[in-house]
């Protein structure tokens, strides 16, 4: 992709604007969108003003905490076992997530409990009035203290970098000052926890007027360190999680869904709208509500934020940080692009080389221009997709799909494959190796049209009786501008294209060809000569096999009239019987039971009558009869052109596909 002149366009300042269809401007490019500074400093403010709330408490938490182990009271025991619980607790939640440290936590519940239990009864350990009721109450309430400071600060620290530009000294800087706020706030928890040991209820009221002035001294100092510190562990291992979990850029995650829909709040906002052919490039999207309905070719190239704003994957996966990066970026980084829908997308001048789009969905995408050499497109969905002077050398087109949409003018493609194995290697090269297409070959080989077509066999086509069928058509009503465009093999399906004439009614075209072939079919069977005679072509055919008279027929064969004789005039097969074996084998190539079964009849019928006793001589013999045929018949040569190579490639080495090989390869 050519690089973003950012002083090329006008910087249009749209923040806070809420747009309606009606107001909505075709061209963004250079816009900055998003919050106002002042809608910022209200959402930081908020939620900061929570966390100092929550640092208060889990302060007091800390501080009172201490405050019960360090003094021998009722309930130093209970305090244990909760510090245990939340230990417990918040190492699982590091390493293995929300969900395993809930798991984590009751688990230390029932250990807890239970081996208090086994030591009471032990005589080891003196169980207090209502420890089970104390105990349980005590643990809930600090594991509910500590997953709320958990979230909420991890929430205002994912919101931080969502609001905040991505910079290392913003992210040092921010992270610095909330903990030094959470510190201060946590200090004045502990302030108030010991204050409160002091009154009446505690267990505490009795024991701390006895304490000397220094020993008092050192508990506040415990108190206060304590509540200090058990907040930032709580912050610190907060940010931590982000961290390695790469919140909030981690998608997909519930935390970044969140962050986003905050930090989107009184933004810019483009939501439900049809933002198809809108032109933002190098615009600032950061905090932008960008939940459009639809987003047909819109540009965001050299935008900047994309991963900032509030998306959806209503229209495409534009919330996959994949998409985002090809479609601000042309480029992608990873491979792996399988199974995404970038329906609609913009990729003008993109650079795709290489990369795998198995499965994806590109229906209308804007590819005019891009580079993909290389790129796998398998099962790909590339309907309506503008190919405008892209290079397509090397891509491979297993079971694309196309349509009279899809445009191919003035592309580059010097080759093609047609397969993907199994290990994912690319194979089925066309045309062959060492040679390459002509200019615009591609474009007229795989260039749908709209007044097409497609008939549908599922036993195989019957080419000769078709070649008649069209033959027909064409001497009765020229009107219809019947021409065959191509020959595709859908599983076991066989699939004919045949163009027609634009004022022709498609369904007209479908029934008279429909309505014909039976009928040349059955013809066929039982009177080819009828056939011949009424389409007035007899004569033509019987001055072509009189062409044929005594002419030589490859290096080791001679034709007279229908009649193949090899030179030593010891064996002789008659060309029509020949050609309908050759043909059929060919028709049949996806069945491999019945074309073994035809090639070997094929092949002991020439070894038999002493036509061809060796296999250089029946591959010869085989190899004229497609060549001649091919060339007589446009359809037999289109369809071997087109299918020939995949036919070859799924039956075993034999002389049959050694004379189809080098015939595909003379004929190319």
């Amino acid at each position: 992709m050519q690089d973003i002149d950012k002083h090329s366009f006008q910087i249009k300042k749209i923040k806070g604007r809420l747009y309606v269809q009606e107001n909505l401007e075709s061209d963004m490019s250079g816009a900055i969108a998003g919050q106002t500074t002042q809608i910022k400093i209200i959402l930081i403010f908020l939620v900061n003003f929570i966390c100092v709330l929550l640092s208060i408490v889990s302060g007091y938490l800390g501080a009172i905490t201490s405050l019960y182990i360090s003094v021998d009271t009722e309930l130093r025991l209970e305090y244990s076992l909760m510090i245990f619980v939340l230990v417990s607790w918040i190492l699982t939640t590091i390493s293995q997530g929300f969900s395993k440290g809930v798991l984590s936590a009751i688990i230390g519940v029932f250990i807890a409990m239970t081996g208090a239990s086994i030591l009471a009864k032990l005589g080891l350990l003196e169980m207090p009035e209502q420890f089970f009721f104390a105990t349980s109450g005590l643990m809930i309430v600090g594991l509910a203290i500590c997953n709320s400071c958990f979230y909420v600060i991890r929430f205002t620290a994912a919101l931080f970098d969502i609001l905040l530009p991505r910079h290392r000294w913003v992210w040092i800087t921010s992270r610095l000052s909330s903990a030094l706020i959470n510190a201060l706030a946590a200090k004045f928890g502990s302030d108030i926890a010991f204050f409160a040991a002091q009154k009446n209820g505690t267990g505490l009221e009795n024991i701390l007027p006895q304490l000397t002035d220094i020993e008092k001294l050192n508990l506040t100092i415990i108190a206060i360190c304590s509540g200090i510190l058990f907040t930032l562990i709580l912050t610190l291992t907060s940010w931590w999680v982000n961290y390695y979990q790469d919140v909030p850029w981690r998608y997909p995650d519930l935390l970044r869904s969140w962050t986003l829909a905050v930090g989107s709040w009184c933004a810019t906002s483009f939501q439900n709208l049809d933002l198809s052919g809108v032109n933002f490039r190098g615009a600032k999207l950061a905090n932008t509500d960008l939940r459009a309905r639809k987003l047909y070719r819109t540009c965001f190239q050299g935008v900047t934020g994309l991963e900032r704003a509030r998306v959806n994957s209503r229209y495409m996966d534009l919330e996959n940080p994949k998409v985002q990066k090809l479609l601000t970026h042309g480029y992608s980084e990873t491979k792996d692009l399988r199974e995404l829908n970038l329906r609609g997308a913009y990729l003008q001048n993109a650079d795709l080389r290489h990369l795998d789009f198995t499965d994806t969905d590109l229906t209308g995408a804007d590819l005019q221009n891009a580079d993909l050499r290389g790129s796998i497109l398998v099962r790909a969905q590339v309907i309506g997709v503008d190919f405008t002077g892209a290079n397509l050398t090397g891509i491979c087109i297993q079971d694309w799909s196309v349509n009279s949409q899809t445009n191919f003018t003035n592309v580059e493609c010097d080759y093609i494959y047609r397969k993907l194995d199994d290990n994912g290697e690319v194979s089925d090269r066309y045309p062959l190796a060492g040679q390459n297409f002509e200019p615009r070959e591609f474009e007229s080989l795989y260039q749908e049209v709209g007044n097409v077509v497609e008939l549908v066999f599922k036993e195989g086509v019957n080419w000769r009786a078709f070649a008649f069928t069209l033959q027909k058509l064409q001497i009765e009503d020229d009107g219809l501008g019947l021409e065959l465009k191509g020959i595709e093999k859908r599983g076991d399906l066989w699939v004919v294209k045949v163009t027609h004439n634009e004022n022709a009614p498609k369904e007209i075209v479908e029934q008279r060809l429909n309505g014909v072939y039976p009928e040349m079919l059955n013809l066929l069977a039982s009177k080819e000569q009828q056939i011949n005679k009424l389409l007035g072509i007899a004569a033509d055919q019987a001055e072509a096999l009189k062409g044929y008279s005594k002419q030589p027929f490859g290096n080791s064969f001679f034709i007279s009239g229908s009649t193949i004789t090899n030179l030593a005039g010891s064996g002789q097969i008659d060309y029509d019987e020949a050609a309908g074996q050759v043909r059929s084998i060919v028709a049949n190539g996806g069945n491999l039971d019945a074309v073994n079964a035809k090639a070997q009849n094929l092949l002991n019928q020439l070894q038999g009558q002493s036509v061809a006793t060796t296999s250089n001589q029946q591959a010869e013999l085989i190899q004229q009869v497609i060549l001649t045929e091919a060339n007589k018949d446009h359809f037999f040569k289109q369809f071997l052109l087109q299918q020939g190579q995949q036919i070859t490639s799924t039956m075993p080495k034999s002389v049959i596909t050694t004379a189809m090989q080098a015939a595909i390869s003379q004929l190319s």
